[in-house]
């Protein structure tokens, strides 16, 4: 009797134990989910509304615990020492989190799942940049080394049965397993977090609004690049051991200045639209001395990376760019050229801050690292083209070919619907709205701008003894009001089922203009029209037009462009003619072109 009596007692205590054990596996999650917190941005303040935040939503608080808790009871029924359950789980959250802050300071970019794939390069990262632990961090790692120490002398409760603490371990992977899908669910991320106390177009922001574990989980599936459909590695490798690498004459290298465009279009070449100002005169005279075209893009009002990063990779469809990735950006670089890269707004937009070097570029200006020093404003087309020629200067005086690559934001949408000025750009005709019609006349204000900022800028260049190209591009159509309401009020066909609202919906200018050393130098007049083409064959139409062969690359991008030099998501150009569906030759190409475009963005090779 006593016997039972005592076993009994003793079961009631184990199964307080084992109670109070898993109350104190949560409360140590939950600790540890506190101090990821803390290190979700790159100040340690418990004031600052950030960190207030995270603690108003229930749901952004249990998408960061779970990981940790669940980590925790693994590890527990893993080892069965409740001390080394938390460790382990504080040691791996505490060092994921210092790097996240350590990246958030120095690179404005917040620790995700990708950093993992490519260790080595976050390694050499890690190398330029002096990290030490601060004295918060120092107190943080002793206290977490005595509440260990505290767990291994206090808390010895054990699972008895292996058999018991096995089967549990088993049960909880699986269930594990399903509890994540909701972490990659795209609706659920967007709508965690505060979103009055960030900029909703930074990811970097985004990230941090949501606390570290979550986001971080939910960076695995930004960091899945699809690998092509039938790619053959070995067939690419043939298509481009075809080519020759091809250095630039010496005689024959001239500086190259690569503007796009912020929502840039010639709204002049609508039947339907009467300007009352002519806000693109300056732009008529420059064409007329130049190659001129148009790109057919594959975006519209928005989504500006796209044209961008196809002008100077070559690549219609892109990889996710988290390392070193080929781009004539490196040649240039490597024929001696000084690239650089502006932008008058935040670097990290579109993380151009980070992906830029990735490319190839010496050096990226941009508003946090040094326009904001000068003025508190972002700058203009007309103030931020001094600095293009700044950087032009630069080279010159050290004799360096020089590569610039610039991108405005004058011009980005959307557009005010009150009345600004009393200048009708566009002529106002009777059956227009008001409010969209100033949505429209707002939009070609700042066109006007653009014009006599263009025209500042070529002429600048015009009879400098350097020879200099000059490249502008629009990156796509603008914004102008919902649902197109604008381009309906003004008569635009953009019916993607007809070829004329097809290009009218996805067309924009480009120009490629020389001055006249560039002109002696290369023996060209540059001047005439230029093929309609999509962003990707830009730079191929320069190389050509100057008499470059370029990289391996390059020339394979020249002969695939003699079948088809538009590829779009509605319809191809084959032989000067769209058509959605390309001949069976053809088709062929593209898919030999997808296949060889998937093995040089994925395959870096620095020479």
């Amino acid at each position: 009797m006593r016997h039972s009596q005592r076993e009994l007692f003793r079961f009631k205590n184990k199964k307080i134990e084992g109670i109070f054990t898993f109350i104190i596996l949560i409360l140590l999650s939950f600790l540890i989910t506190c101090i990821t917190l803390m290190f979700s941005t790159a100040t340690w303040d418990l004031s600052m509304p950030l960190f207030r935040s995270y603690f108003k939503s229930p749901l952004l608080l249990l998408m960061n615990f779970i990981p940790v808790f669940l980590l925790m009871i693994v590890l527990y029924l893993a080892f069965n020492r409740l001390w080394l359950s938390f460790f382990i789980s504080s040691l791996l959250f505490v060092i994921m989190s210092f790097v996240n802050k350590s990246k958030l300071t120095f690179r404005d970019d917040p620790f995700s799942f990708i950093d993992i794939k490519l260790i080595r390069e976050s390694l050499e990262m890690a190398e330029r940049y002096k990290i030490r632990l601060s004295l918060n961090m120092i107190i943080l790692v002793i206290s977490l080394v005595v509440i260990t120490i505290l767990l291994k002398i206090l808390f010895n409760y054990k699972i008895d049965s292996n058999k018991i603490r096995l089967s549990l371990l088993a049960v909880l992977i699986i269930a594990s397993i399903a509890i994540y899908k909701p972490y990659f669910n795209t609706e659920v991320y967007n709508e965690i977090g505060d979103k009055s106390l960030i900029n909703i177009w930074s990811q970097t922001q985004q990230f941090q609004s949501k606390g570290f574990v979550y986001p971080f989980i939910y960076s695995i599936k930004d960091a899945q690049d699809t690998k092509l459909e039938g790619y053959d590695e070995k067939k690419a490798v043939e298509e481009l051991n075809n080519m020759s690498y091809y250095d630039i004459p010496e005689d024959r290298k001239v500086n190259v200045i690569a503007i796009m465009l912020e929502a840039y279009n010639d709204f002049s070449k609508f039947d339907t639209v009467d300007l009352g100002i002519d806000v693109y005169k300056n732009f008529h005279d420059i064409q007329k001395e130049s190659i001129h075209g148009n790109l057919v893009t594959n975006i519209f009002a928005g989504d500006t990376i796209q044209t961008e990063r196809s002008f100077i990779t070559g690549y219609h469809n892109h990889p996710k760019y988290f390392k070193e990735t080929n781009s004539f950006v490196w040649y240039f670089k490597e024929q001696g050229y000084h690239t650089e890269a502006m932008h008058p707004i935040y670097g990290w937009f579109y993380n151009r801050r980070n992906i830029n070097p990735y490319l190839g570029f010496d050096s990226f200006d941009f508003y946090e690292n040094k326009y904001k020093d000068i003025r508190e404003e972002f700058f203009e087309d007309y103030d931020f083209f001094d600095f293009i020629l700044e950087g032009y200067k630069d080279a010159r005086e050290n004799n360096t070919p020089y590569f610039n690559f610039s991108v405005t934001y004058q011009n980005h949408g959307p557009y005010s619907d009150e009345k600004y000025s009393e200048n009708q750009f566009l002529l106002k005709k009777s059956h227009y709205d008001d409010k969209l019609y100033n949505i429209v006349n707002n939009y070609l204000a700042g066109i006007k701008k653009t014009d006599e900022a263009l025209k500042k800028l070529v002429d600048n260049l015009r009879n400098v003894e350097e020879p200099t190209v000059v490249v502008v591009f629009g990156d796509h159509n603008p914004w102008l009001g919902k649902d197109a309401a604008c381009y309906e009020m003004m008569d635009i066909d953009l019916d993607l089922s007809t070829e004329d609202g097809f290009e009218n919906y996805f067309e924009t200018p480009y120009i490629i203009w020389g001055n006249e050393a560039a002109k002696q130098a290369l023996n060209r007049d540059f001047a005439g029209v230029g093929e309609d083409i999509s962003p990707n064959f830009l730079m191929s139409e320069l190389f050509q037009y100057l008499g470059w062969e370029g990289n391996e690359y390059m020339q394979y991008l020249m002969n695939v462009r003699e079948h088809f030099d538009v590829v779009n998501k509605v319809n191809f150009k084959e032989n000067g003619k769209y058509t959605s569906v390309l001949s069976r030759e053809n088709q062929q190409l593209y898919e030999d072109f997808l296949n060889v475009e998937y093995y040089q963005s994925h395959s870096f090779k620095k020479r």
